[in-house]
């Protein structure tokens, strides 16, 4: 399965050192205003070698949109986009051809497959996410036509042990991306830069959270059963290959569940933003956690990996987000109204 939505649907293909990697992103209406630049920007903040905390594999990936755009604007035809690969280093992942790296998904895909490409993950790799983030991009172009309010903004909100001051309402993605680590908090991403950094000397790595808030959301909007907003909004998250597990609510929400109902449902932000698996009008909150990277040791040390992988992936979650909501909205205008 390398396609994800419904009427708005993103399909990935590629791997990490191919000739390239790419989106067909099918659904799309007609008429929605759509330059490269707009995508370029989204790729920028998600490509390698932003900063020393980051993997130092220095490839620019730099879009061709191939069809579905024409004088600015989609055509409603299917949008097919690549990134090619400029800066490979095949020969630094020889020794993965017999040989498997601790929680990687190596083994299982040799078992399922009975062949894979070993060169940097292949398909496995996190560099697919480029394509999520394309995807996203088209997904935020169609969105900012019918919903101008509405904002998606995630941040780094959790190192190893250290954890931020949770932000005021309003965070915008520029402060966001102030800081190489993507956390807003300027005490804390001091301390995580040092931290990944001195990861990243022992070969060693680190995960955490990231936060991310929707503002703007219409009320009612997701499925009532099986297509629950929060339901949509985990699939998407746990696509992301370091992705442990996902949390919706504010960030104090496990202290809260042990608070008696009373005191629980007293406040409405405990829900997230969703209620019987539609948005509430209340800003819609999640945290997704990540595993440290599993690249340790000799092969951290040898090859370009992050040793941290969140900064990153602030960008991609807010792709697959973006990707939802279109998908939904895409399927509430599609059904008959009630007068």
């Amino acid at each position: 399965m390398n396609t994800l939505g419904t009427l708005f649907r993103l399909t990935t293909f590629g791997e990490s050192h191919g000739p390239a990697l790419g989106s067909v992103i099918d659904g799309c209406p007609a008429g929605v205003p759509l330059a490269t630049e707009q995508i370029q920007a989204a790729l920028d903040r998600r490509r390698p070698g932003q900063s020393s905390i980051t993997t130092a594999r220095a490839e620019p990936d730099q879009v061709e949109i191939l069809s579905g755009v024409f004088e600015g604007k989609t055509l409603g035809t299917p949008i097919a986009a690549i990134v090619r690969n400029t800066n490979q280093r095949s020969g630094d992942y020889d020794k993965l051809k017999s040989e498997d790296r601790p929680g990687h998904a190596d083994a299982v895909w040799r078992e399922r497959f009975k062949h894979r490409d070993h060169r940097g993950g292949g398909r496995t790799s996190g560099r697919e996410t480029l394509c999520r983030v394309i995807g996203g991009a088209v997904a935020e172009a169609y969105l900012a036509q019918g919903f101008p309010l509405l904002t998606t903004v995630a941040w780094v909100s959790q190192v190893g042990d250290l954890v931020s001051a949770i932000p005021e309402p309003g965070l915008t993605r520029a402060q966001v991306d102030a800081h190489p680590t993507r956390c807003p908090d300027p005490v804390a991403r001091e301390e995580m830069s040092r931290r990944i950094l001195a990861a990243k000397e022992a070969g060693d790595s680190l995960g955490g959270c990231i936060d991310l808030r929707v503002e703007g959301l219409p009320v009612g909007l997701g499925e009532p059963i099986f297509g629950k907003m929060k339901a949509l909004l985990a699939h998407a998250m746990g696509s992301v290959g370091a992705v442990t597990g996902v949390v919706w609510g504010p960030p104090d929400l496990l202290s809260r569940i042990a608070q008696p109902g009373k005191v629980f449902h007293s406040r409405k932000d405990t829900y997230g933003g969703i209620q019987g698996g539609l948005a509430n009008g209340e800003p819609v909150a999640l945290r997704v956690f990540f595993k440290p990277p599993a690249t340790l040791a000799d092969h951290a040390k040898g090859g370009r990996h992050d040793p941290c992988i969140m900064p990153r992936a602030v960008p991609v979650l807010e792709s697959m987000v973006s990707l939802v909501l279109a998908d939904l909205i895409l399927q509430l205008n599609a059904r008959p109204h009630s007068t």
